[in-house]
């Protein structure tokens, strides 16, 4: 190709960002085991993944409290429980438990787990020994729900993102059953 922005290593690194999620567990959660770092690159593309619309006011939350990603992920690998992990990214403006929750999961995959309203309502009509009667509101219902994942993670011989995914799924599929039975 003419234009070298488009070369075959720049097309190969663009493709690899096709799969979002791949890419976010392949290259940043390693990146992040590396170095107990974010760039602000990928921690805007684990907001995108998880809620595109949310970065403006994420970006803006961070600005209002006169933080950069790099200082709010150092706080957060410099925290010395799950809970205050949880808690250092609640302080921004725009990250609620689910954003926080994504974050965590693509830096600390074995310790946290994305909290989808899909797949935590997956685990409440399986009637799951040990899961909060309501949604998680708070970073301790939070760390509850993950402890109650972690656990059935490892009983089907699941990672415990592997187990997410197999919950968002099952309500995925449930709801596109619902919808084409009604044919």
């Amino acid at each position: 190709m003419k234009n070298d922005r488009l070369g075959g290593a720049e097309l190969s690194r663009l493709a690899e960002l096709y799969s979002l999620e791949r890419y976010l567990f392949a290259v940043v959660s390693q990146r992040f085991r590396d170095s107990q770092a974010l760039s602000s690159y990928d921690f805007f593309a684990i907001v995108t993944w998880k809620s595109n619309r949310a970065k403006t006011k994420i970006k803006r939350g961070l600005a209002a409290l006169g933080r950069s990603v790099p200082s709010l992920m150092h706080e957060v690998s410099a925290a010395t429980t799950t809970q205050a992990k949880v808690e250092v990214l609640l302080q921004v403006w725009g990250i609620g438990l689910a954003m926080a929750s994504a974050i965590l999961t693509v830096c600390y995959p074995e310790q946290f787990t994305v909290l989808d309203y899909r797949a935590w309502k997956t685990l409440q009509q399986a009637s799951v020994e040990g899961l909060a009667a309501r949604y998680p509101m708070n970073a301790e219902e939070y760390l509850q729900y993950c402890q109650v994942c972690r656990r059935l993670a490892a009983q089907a011989g699941l990672s415990l993102r592997d187990f997410d995914r197999a919950l968002w799924a099952k309500s995925w599929e449930d709801d596109l059953l619902g919808l084409v039975e009604e044919e």
